[in-house]
């Protein structure tokens, strides 16, 4: 318990009294304050009074005379026992503390007025088991499955009943309320929750569609008003001359009667949220391995059913970080039913599927699983000259991933149609046996070696130890520990596994064990340590594939050795103890096939081996004058091209740029006239290692151009032999390098426009 401010001078009681009597007891606690701010003394109400003991004169205000107007008292419910913590007024807020006006009466005793009902009814707590579920949609190389998130730390918030806080909403505030709703000027769009996994792009890679951008697409202020207000909820004539009366009062009144309106409302404006939905944090829960959370909350009997907002945290490179936090009056459960189940999707890619039950992996196995979230069984390892859908230059696919990432916007991915290389940050994840470390198998180590250039020429190269992002590898893990006023409380702390140098090796990696409390680790048991990532399922080593001096583009070796306690490499490992996921299901594991193995016989192996191309190659691009009858278009500040410049018709031609150092790239060409819907015969898109739609690529300068008839383009806006009309062009070149969950963005965007007229 926090200690109570030593402050003895002067004593003086003050009779503390309901406006209407709770009905059952309520313990109550005092905090006085100087004028300044500073808490002089908390006390607990006894018997209907609080007594204050201020005899020190410590202070020069207490030198003076008694003045009850130079202290601020607050009354507030004891029945939190973490409000003995509170040090400062804003502090209370949370505990709904009333305020009373600290007076002398006619007998010079001081004394104040009961407490309202309108505040006490907020002090009666019930009880309310707040339930549900964290998950998130994977896939596993054989479809989308939601599947639970274990071990997220959900924020179990209460929104505070606006019929407490409206009171103290400056006026200010209040004012502006009438004017932007009654006459809105909507300029951004509405907040929305986290969409359903159908609606988010970069979760289904078979979604191909995207709107091309459209910059002659404008509205009026006047149609975005009309559009909006159409999907507001209507507010009737009452509640509009309450808004338009000019009384602060009635305003409130009009807000808190018609609160669940205004919601919808209140979304387009977040300068409000502040004032309208505060927020007060009741509890923090993990979810399980079923991705279940439940707590039980309280809230104020005798006001409205709890305002439940939930908002969630997931441990990400040993820092809890934000997954998902959607915006409070959209998001927020209102008058929740206790014991319904409140569940989530969370979207955030770097949010790993690695929850199950009895999945521990058996004796002296290792199960290589993924570069990020990249099944290491979709990365091909053989040579395999194939063209992209739709065009006719082949590429070689070895080395390359099949799986779609998170921002992949227009590109698509099928299973088996390999043409992501790997760059950025990857991390390598696997999982060790629970009889993992002994004497016999302790260390890790990875290695890497140079197999070919970017055009796949064949290069020699020795093994090369793989550097660690940040110089070594940690395991974190979390402790309990019990605070200063005897909570128990949760932190942070982590393991190193390596590089160590171990008899005649450097650069070894210590298997971890199951649980941190065993060796070597043997953190204490009674502090509750447990691993942030489980052992079956965990980072191994992030590297960094941009460090110029490490690599270049080109394909690579990775590859896993096992050492004993000594340090001593080992060979001729029994072939099964090496797993890897399943092509059509990664959650389920196979032994490692040969082409993955080094050294491979009959029943053993040196080592786990694996091939991957490595591109951090920039997208180049550009958008070029319009040519007619094979001329540049003259140009004139004005953007018209005229298409019959010696009173008759010429061919049109439209040209864009669109490159990558070695074709690792995805470009989408558009041509949009004016406002008119529909698609574009003038519209490509493909790899940049070929033609595609009609347009021609020059090899030598990565040029598409494609010719056209002013009829072809102008469309309905062209009729015997005359139209005219505005044009955009809009060129997106997106690299497809992974790193095994974001696209690595190396792309390239650019916007023109020209307008034809004969």
């Amino acid at each position: 318990m926090a200690k109570n401010p030593e402050y003895t001078d002067r004593n003086f009681r003050i009779r503390v009294d309901f406006e209407q009597p709770p009905q059952v007891d309520l313990p109550l606690i005092g905090f006085l304050f100087n004028c300044k701010g500073l808490l002089l003394q908390w006390q607990y109400v006894k018997e209907n009074f609080l007594e204050f003991n201020l005899e020190n004169r410590s202070e020069k205000t207490m030198e003076r005379k008694l003045d009850p107007e130079q202290f601020r008292l607050f009354i507030a419910p004891a029945s939190d026992k973490k409000i003995t913590r509170v040090k400062t007024m804003e502090q209370l807020q949370g505990f709904k503390a009333y305020e009373p006006i600290l007076r002398l009466n006619d007998n010079h005793v001081l004394d104040i007025l009961p407490i309202p009902e309108r505040l006490s009814i907020f002090w009666l707590k019930c009880k309310c088991r707040v339930s549900g579920k964290v998950s998130k949609w994977f896939n596993f190389g054989n479809g989308w499955e939601d599947l639970p998130v274990c071990r997220a730390r959900v924020h179990i918030c209460e929104i505070d009943p606006i019929n407490y806080w409206i009171q103290k909403i400056p006026d200010h505030i209040i004012a502006k309320i009438p004017d932007a709703i009654l006459n809105p000027k909507f300029e951004v769009p509405i907040p929305i929750p986290d969409p359903d996994p159908f609606r988010r792009l970069e979760r289904f890679p078979n979604i191909s569609g995207q709107e091309e951008e459209n910059i002659f697409k404008t509205q009026s202020l006047q149609q975005i008003r009309n559009e909006t207000l159409s999907v507001l909820p209507e507010l009737g004539a009452d509640i509009k001359k309450q808004l338009s009366s000019g009384n602060l009062n009635s305003i409130r009144e009009a807000i808190v009667k018609n609160y669940a309106l205004f919601h919808p409302w209140f979304c387009y404006w977040p300068w409000w949220w502040p004032h309208f939905y505060r927020c007060q944090e009741l509890a923090v829960v993990e979810t399980n391995a079923a991705g279940r959370f439940e707590k039980n909350i309280y809230y104020h009997c005798f006001g409205d059913k709890p305002d439940i907002y939930i908002w969630v945290e997931y441990m990400i490179g040993g820092v809890w970080t934000t997954v998902h936090k959607p915006p409070k009056p959209c998001n927020t459960h209102w008058n929740y039913v206790c014991g319904t189940d409140i569940n989530i999707h969370v979207s955030d890619p770097r949010v790993a599927g690695d929850c199950c039950c009895d999945c521990e992996l058996i004796g002296e196995d290792v199960w290589i699983r993924t570069v990020g979230h990249t099944s290491v069984s979709h990365i091909k390892q053989t040579h395999q000259l194939l063209a992209p859908p739709g065009q006719t230059v082949p590429y070689d696919r070895i080395g390359l991933t099949d799986a779609a990432a998170a921002g992949d916007s227009f590109i698509t991915t099928t299973i088996d149609d390999y043409k992501r290389p790997f760059g950025g940050s990857p991390v390598l994840r696997m999982g060790f046996a629970p009889a993992l470390p002994n004497s016999n198998v302790y260390y890790y180590r990875w290695s890497y070696r140079q197999r070919a250039n970017a055009d796949l020429t064949i290069v020699g190269d020795t093994y090369n130890p793989l550097p660690p992002k940040g110089g070594e590898v940690r395991k974190g893990y979390e402790y309990r520990y019990t605070d200063s006023n005897g909570d128990w409380q949760w932190a942070p702390e982590s393991k190193k596994l390596g590089p160590f140098s171990v008899g005649p090796n450097d650069n070894l990696y210590i298997i971890p064990p199951e649980e941190p409390t065993m060796a070597p680790f043997n953190v204490p048991a009674a502090s509750h340590p447990h691993w942030h990532q489980q052992t079956y399922n965990m980072d191994t080593i992030h590297f960094d594939t941009t460090v110029v001096d490490d690599f270049e583009n080109g394909l690579y070796e990775l590859k896993l050795e096992l050492f004993d306690q000594a340090g001593n490499l080992l060979q001729n490992i029994p072939k099964a103890n090496f797993k890897t996921p399943r092509h059509d299901d990664a959650r389920y594991s196979e032994n490692a096939p040969n082409i993955l193995l080094e050294n491979p016989t009959t029943s053993n192996a040196d080592a786990f081996r694996m091939l991957i191309r490595i591109d951090n190659g920039q997208c180049e691009g550009a958008i070029y004058t319009v040519n007619v009858g094979g001329v540049p278009a003259s140009s004139t500040c004005c953007g018209f091209v005229k298409y019959k410049p010696e009173g008759v018709e010429a061919d049109l031609e439209l040209s864009f740029k669109a490159t990558h150092p070695t074709d690792f790239a995805e470009f989408s060409f558009g041509v949009i006239k004016g406002t008119c819907m529909g698609g574009s015969i003038a519209n490509a898109r493909g790899m940049v290692i070929d033609s595609a739609d009609g347009y021609h690529l020059n090899t030598m300068s990565g040029v598409y151009s494609k010719s056209f008839m002013p009829a072809d383009l102008l469309g309905v806006c062209y009729e015997e032999g005359f139209g005219k009309a505005a044009f955009a062009e809009t060129l997106h070149i997106l690299s497809t390098a992974t790193d095994g969950i974001w696209r690595v963005a190396q792309d390239y965007h650019q916007t023109a426009a020209f307008a034809l007229e004969p």
